[in-house]
């Protein structure tokens, strides 16, 4: 279901770049957030304006790229991005830029401005927010992405792909034991994937027991003797490492417990993938790097 909201609710899509975001602008996105509704979808829209990478990644997967004609500072994937115009950041879209390229529908998730939201409706533009905190809710905005750019085809095709991908990897994975994992996002306060979030349903699906999962909260801030005490098998940090270093920044705060059982037993990984943390068409693709990293025997 679209729908169209103003401040976060913990939706920082885990998408905008981390490498270009601190922690405390993470923390600040991960707020609270009010919806409201739209009027129905145009029969074909040609031009499609997106506001978030997982948006714009979505419009690819369809084949809809070639309909874009703006997309936020934070788009980065695929290459071909490149060739289009920039209409300003995730959480403050570019109004004039935006109603320049004249739309046919601008497409986000939350946090994009409940400002530029209201001024792009008060200039006549049609405005559709999808919601992206669980597994559930991103088929759901991939259906409605597929929607309003009239590829509904595309996009079921797009779903049972994703879908097939998916069962494979659990398949794999099928009386694997539990392990304890610990995921961040980061180090300094050290805030942890909580609960009601797709990056936790993946970590169960790859039979983890995430370890911040009883805070009840969807980004908990935790102390490091919390996070110790709970004695993580596998931790998974995103505040270090990156697709492009790997491993390079590997130990971090984590090499002053080398008797923790992720770190005795090789299981530390830094890890800044943004096809395990975008909610989008790559999901399948984050859940199965996400199981290898939990599950290796799985996948020799």
């Amino acid at each position: 279901m679209a729908r169209e909201v103003g401040p976060q609710r913990l939706r920082c899509e885990m998408q905008l770049s981390l490498k270009q975001t601190s922690t405390a602008t993470l923390v600040a996105l991960l707020l609270s957030l009010p919806v409201w509704s739209e009027q129905s979808a145009p029969s074909k829209p040609r031009r499609l304006v997106s506001l978030a990478p997982s948006v714009t990644e979505t419009l690819f997967a369809l084949g809809a790229g070639e309909q874009l004609v703006g997309i936020c500072t934070f788009c980065d994937f695929p290459p071909e991005v490149e060739r289009i115009d920039r209409i300003g950041s995730y959480v403050a879209p570019n109004v004039e830029a935006i109603i320049a390229k004249a739309p046919d529908v601008v497409i986000g998730v939350p946090p994009n401005s409940p400002e530029a939201v209201a001024a792009l409706q008060r200039a006549g533009l049609r405005v559709v927010i999808v919601q992206v905190d669980t597994l559930e809710q991103i088929e759901a905005a991939m259906r409605t992405i597929a929607h309003e750019a009239g590829r509904d085809a595309q996009g079921e095709a797009l779903l049972e792909a994703l879908r097939q991908r998916m069962a494979a990897v659990r398949a794999r994975l099928e009386g694997a034991p539990p392990r304890r994992v610990l995921m961040v996002v980061g180090q300094n306060p050290l805030i942890a994937v909580g609960s009601g979030i797709f990056l936790n349903e993946l970590i169960t699906q790859a039979h983890g027991l995430n370890i911040a999962a009883d805070t009840h909260q969807q980004w908990p801030r935790l102390s490091l003797e919390v996070a110790v005490a709970k004695q993580p098998e596998v931790i998974i940090d995103g505040s270090m490492g990156s697709e492009e270093t790997g491993e390079a920044q590997l130990l971090g705060v984590w090499q002053n417990f080398p008797e923790l059982p992720a770190v005795r037993n090789g299981r530390l990984y830094g890890r800044r993938s943004y096809a395990l943390l975008r909610p989008g068409p790559r999901v399948a693709e984050g859940f199965e790097e996400l199981a290898r990293l939990i599950q290796p025997e799985r996948f020799y």
